[in-house]
């Protein structure tokens, strides 16, 4: 297929791209070109360019149109959004496996290390490896693309010269980043690398992208009426709401199929027009709904995580004398994203040097082990109780305070000074129960690394796998719920966090990022967990006995 013909079969679709498909199209080309020669009548393809770079702002068909040029001219290929990788040891490990699927290998993952790639030179080896293997009729090029690289975080300055060398340094290897940025000059310490750019649409463009969609239906509404009225009604939209902010093709859609049927209201309900007349035109409407694109259309650009509908809608319900409904101020998460959530918690809140008592696979089976966990969670129960009575004997007043006179417990203070110095549990069972409600005994939650993250989740799991030997690793999984928890605002750097000032005592690695913080109270952890199958009190210093 010509790139020519790529072009148009995408226009339909995903219009006002014509010239950068038929770029990709020619530069991904993988079939003969009918150039005549002396020697031939054909040219055998034309080979891809190790390394492409595609840039533009967001909301411009970037990675939509690739995927499309790609899929058309039946190239293999494996996309990898750099956005949910929450570091870079993450994103190669990703790489590696969004590759082995791409080609049907994934169930063969131990061959190539095992899954895991901790470094570019690795996954240079292991990419080589993979296409290697590769049947003979199957070994052409094989194209990865990597979205929003320029977003990666934690990402060292090196990052982008070393990926946009793997297509030189593998056969058959053609390496895309896709920036939302556009680039500066000599960014890949590299030159004659190929750029495609895709600028934002223009108000012409952005206008005729609507109009080949259909109109939105409205209960009512003649058919006529609608030909005629929504064109001006679109670029009404556009004019008052998306060109001065500058919005996006889907932000665009999204406002004009929502003051659509507000817009046309007067037409369906059958008012009469001003001036006597019986017919809506545009400019009538226009005068009649001229306060709807001041309110409606401003807060129909404001993002929300709750819909409005829903709010307005709780606001009309509510009587002035109906007492609150209690409801919970964080949703419900899925399975793994708990277990996750859980683990990150446990982590953050237990001593580090008390991993060994309660996270250790050898004897956390064993009657031993239990026995040593509720002996540390009673001490900590008993200090934590000492502290309070300390505490409120020095706020309390007619308490007397007798020279001489030895105190019932033999716990001084030094020694909870010490004792709490070294320890990180924050809840204590004191007035809990059955819970791990109750006053709060230690300063605040410590950062903790992801691959103590991985030992918690590992120890904790209510549903083990039977055979860990041959089961594919998680880690990539858990990065990625990782990264939703940390859009989430439930999961935070450590970086950003205020714990991140006490980490500095102990933190043995160089990089500040790869230690976490969790923000989020015990109290709903807990009621999260027990949905799971996980008691957080039985794994948490001074919990549960």
């Amino acid at each position: 297929m010509q790139p020519v013909d790529v072009a148009r079969s995408l226009r339909a679709q995903w219009p006002c791209r014509e010239v950068q498909a038929q770029q990709l199209a020619t530069l991904f080309n993988v079939c003969a070109v009918n150039i005549p020669t002396s020697n031939t009548s054909f040219v055998p393809h034309l080979p891809s360019p190790p390394t492409l770079v595609v840039h533009g702002i967001s909301a411009t068909c970037k990675s939509t149109i690739i995927r499309g040029v790609l899929s058309t001219l039946e190239v293999p290929h494996a996309v990898v959004r750099s956005s949910e990788c929450i570091t870079g040891r993450h994103l190669l490990t990703k790489i590696l496996w969004n590759t082995l699927e791409a080609l049907g290998q994934k169930d063969e993952w131990e061959k190539f290390g095992k899954g895991r790639c901790e470094h570019v030179s690795t996954l240079a080896v292991l990419l080589e490896e993979c296409l290697a293997t590769r049947t003979p009729e199957k070994r052409g090029k094989f194209v990865l693309v990597l979205d929003e690289i320029d977003r990666q975080r934690e990402a060292p300055h090196t990052l982008l010269s070393a990926l946009a060398r793997l297509g030189e340094i593998v056969p058959s290897l053609c390496v895309v980043l896709v920036l939302s940025s556009t680039p500066r000059p000599m960014f890949l310490q590299n030159t004659a690398v190929p750029h495609i750019s895709f600028p934002p649409y223009t108000r012409k463009e952005a206008i005729d992208i609507l109009l080949a969609s259909p109109i939105p239906t409205v209960e009512g509404l003649p058919d006529e009426s609608s030909y005629q009225i929504y064109p001006h009604f679109v670029s009404t939209v556009y004019d008052t709401l998306i060109g001065p902010t500058v919005g996006s093709i889907p932000t665009f859609r999204s406002i004009c199929q929502r003051l659509w049927p507000q817009f046309v209201a007067p037409i369906i309900q059958g008012e009469a027009a001003p001036g006597g007349g019986t017919d809506w035109d545009f400019a009538r409407l226009v005068v009649k709904n001229r306060v709807l694109f001041r309110h409606q259309g401003e807060s129909a650009l404001v993002h929300r995580i709750v819909p409005g509908e829903s709010a307005a809608s709780s606001k009309t319900n509510r009587t002035p004398y109906a007492p609150k409904a209690v409801s919970s101020a964080l949703p419900h998460l899925p399975y793994f994203s708990t277990l996750i959530l859980t683990s990150a918690y446990l982590a953050s809140h237990t001593p580090q040097r008390l991993d060994t008592i309660f996270f250790s696979k050898f004897s956390s089976s064993s009657l031993s082990a239990r026995n040593k966990r509720a002996h540390h969670r009673r001490r900590l129960k008993v200090l934590s109780q000492a502290q309070a009575e300390e505490r409120q004997a020095a706020n309390d007043p007619s308490t007397p305070n007798k020279k001489g006179r030895r105190s019932k417990t033999r716990i001084t203070k030094s020694t909870l000074s010490s004792a709490f110095a070294t320890s990180s549990a924050t809840t204590s069972a004191i007035g809990g129960g059955g819970g791990i409600t109750g006053p709060s005994t230690i300063l605040t939650a410590r950062p903790f690394p992801l691959e103590r993250l991985l030992a918690v989740y590992h120890a904790v799991d209510p549903n083990p796998p039977a055979n860990p030997i041959h089961t594919p690793a998680v880690s990539d999984q858990i990065y990625a719920e990782l990264a939703t928890l940390r859009r989430l605002r439930l999961v935070v750097p450590a970086s950003g966090h205020h714990g991140g000032a006490t980490m500095g005592s102990g933190n043995t690695s160089a990089d500040a990022g790869e230690k976490w913080c969790v923000n989020v109270s015990g109290d709903w952890i807990g009621e999260l967990a027990k949905g799971i199958g996980v008691e957080v009190g039985e794994w948490l210093a001074g919990g549960l006995d």
